[in-house]
């Protein structure tokens, strides 16, 4: 796993075609990657293919969550979920103490992803998607001392 560079934005703006409804072209990758507050990452296999990336956007002590995406063939294998963890302890040590994002209310896979990795629903955007799907939104402290997903919190 390696931060994404502009060379990247080929194969991203590839899966983001398979991923998304409505994806991200080329130009919008390359132009997202040159902004100072994203930070972006991406994961390969063994053979050199794009297994997975994400990308963050920070501003101050805040960060959004904007696009994930696997391969289908890696997905369910922890890719997913170890692009957000780095993510987020990338954003950790920037200062950030909240991480946010929206995905579409119909998406139950990544509802339950985002869900089980402690994200916490805090609203809802009616007619959000240039569909008319409504988007929910998400929140997700980003304290040095909270358990990660899976971690119990200590008994004192």
């Amino acid at each position: 796993m390696r931060r994404a560079v502009a060379a990247d934005a080929d194969a991203m703006a590839a899966l983001e075609r398979i991923a998304f409804p409505h994806p991200w072209s080329r130009a919008q990758l390359v132009a997202e990657l040159a902004l100072p507050p994203a930070l972006a990452l991406v994961t390969h296999d063994a053979d050199g293919a794009l297994a997975g990336y994400v990308l963050f956007r920070r501003t101050l002590d805040e960060a959004e969550l904007l696009r994930l995406a696997v391969t289908r063939e890696r997905q369910r294998r922890g890719v997913a979920t170890a692009l957000v963890a780095r993510g987020l302890d990338e954003l950790r040590s920037f200062g950030c103490a909240t991480a946010f994002l929206e995905v579409r209310a119909d998406n139950v896979p990544a509802i339950r992803f985002y869900e089980s990795d402690n994200w916490q629903l805090t609203g809802r955007r009616p007619r959000y998607y240039p569909d008319g799907s409504d988007a929910l939104l998400y929140r997700r402290p980003l304290c040095l001392d909270a358990p990660r997903s899976g971690q119990s919190t200590p008994r004192m």
